[in-house]
């Protein structure tokens, strides 16, 4: 007697807010990373409904269906709307944060890292917990008959405690790191930091430089922990120094977590912007915009900024002038601070090392 087996299709519905309607595929890219077994589809959210973030159309679309087995919303959730889907959904719901802190934890190689992205989680996590508390004590008796103090109000304090370790034990890895830094500086070597979108190929450029083998690959935010290494270029030694790579509208949670990583740019002589030019002229444009509001905002004001545009080998020549017109009309800087380069070819890398040098000399 034969006996046939149905297997259902995982499968994840992502929600984006229709101002990402332009960024579709970037969205999805981030959600491939974590879920790359599932059957992915997507709809949009033109307004947040207040109870649920998502329209009762979709609600009812995921009652009636058995489907999907996780809600993915590219859109930081506020408390209320977590608990009103898990309870009106019993399905996972993920929201944007928690996915960027799933992909830092599948990259993340150093016990600084591991700590940063406990911290992020835990900060997003305590609102969560404390509209837990409300809704559970919301009806309840008080004095001697109430409900006693529930668990959500022990794991609240145990959180706190664990945020305060955590924090602790970062600053020594942040004194740990300022002492080498310093001590590179009394060395008179100037330090050059490689910034830019995740995936525009910081770590690869920072290998051909260094001679090392860093991890690199196609998912996100390969690189969590900043690497530095030396260089020699006519002459003068160079530290340089590749950093954790940006994304649009990073949450400032990650930002404030990762803050002690981040320091190392404002630290540095020279900030060269890795710009991944194979991507369509407005893409190339945001991330530019992106990266420098993001520069902005962890305290980066005055230091020379020199733009590489990378992957030179995959675009035409038509598109990389336009890509340099488009990046010296708007941001109102010179030519010559526009490199175009090809990390992984080896292309106009000495160029770049030149023009750092141009402006480390003034």
């Amino acid at each position: 007697m034969l006996r046939y087996m149905i297997v259902m299709e995982r499968s994840i519905l992502v929600a984006i807010p229709v101002r990402y309607r332009r960024f579709v595929d970037e969205e999805i890219s981030l959600v491939r990373t974590v879920y790359d077994n599932y059957s992915i589809e997507h709809v949009f959210v033109k307004k947040p409904n207040p109870k649920y973030y998502l329209s009762m159309n979709t609600i009812e679309k995921l009652k009636n269906s058995d489907r999907y087995e996780k809600i993915v919303v590219m859109d930081l959730l506020k408390p209320r709307h977590f608990i009103n889907l898990i309870r009106v959904l019993g399905r996972v719901v993920v929201d944007r944060m928690q996915l960027i802190l799933e992909i830092f934890a599948l990259h993340a190689g150093s016990k600084e890292a591991l700590l940063q992205i406990e911290l992020a989680r835990l900060r997003h996590q305590l609102p969560l917990i404390k509209e837990s508390i409300r809704y559970a004590k919301l009806g309840e008796l008080h004095g001697f008959l109430g409900g006693g103090r529930y668990g959500y109000e022990k794991y609240y304090t145990m959180a706190k405690k664990r945020m305060a370790r955590i924090k602790r034990r970062l600053e020594e890895l942040r004194r740990i790191r300022e002492i080498r830094r310093r001590a590179r500086e009394k060395l008179g070597y100037p330090h050059i930091a490689l910034v830019g979108y995740t995936c525009a190929g910081k770590t690869t450029l920072f290998n051909y430089l260094t001679k090392q083998y860093k991890p690199i690959g196609p998912e996100p935010f390969t690189t969590l922990t900043p690497k530095a290494g030396a260089i020699i270029h006519s002459g003068l030694k160079l530290i340089v120094i590749d950093t954790v790579g940006f994304i649009r509208d990073i949450p400032h949670e990650i930002i404030e977590a990762f803050y002690a990583t981040l320091a190392e740019i404002t630290y540095s002589d020279v900030i060269v912007n890795i710009v991944d030019v194979s991507k369509s002229l407005n893409e190339v444009f945001t991330e530019v915009r992106e990266t420098d509001r993001i520069l902005r905002n962890i305290g980066v004001h005055g230091k020379p900024v020199l733009y590489a545009l990378n992957k030179v080998d995959k675009v035409s020549t038509n598109h990389l002038y336009k890509a340099v017109d488009s990046i010296t009309n708007e941001l109102e800087i010179s030519r010559e601070n526009i490199i175009p380069i090809s990390a992984i070819r080896g292309v106009n890398i000495n160029l770049l090392l030149d023009r750092l040098l141009k402006v480390l000399k003034r």
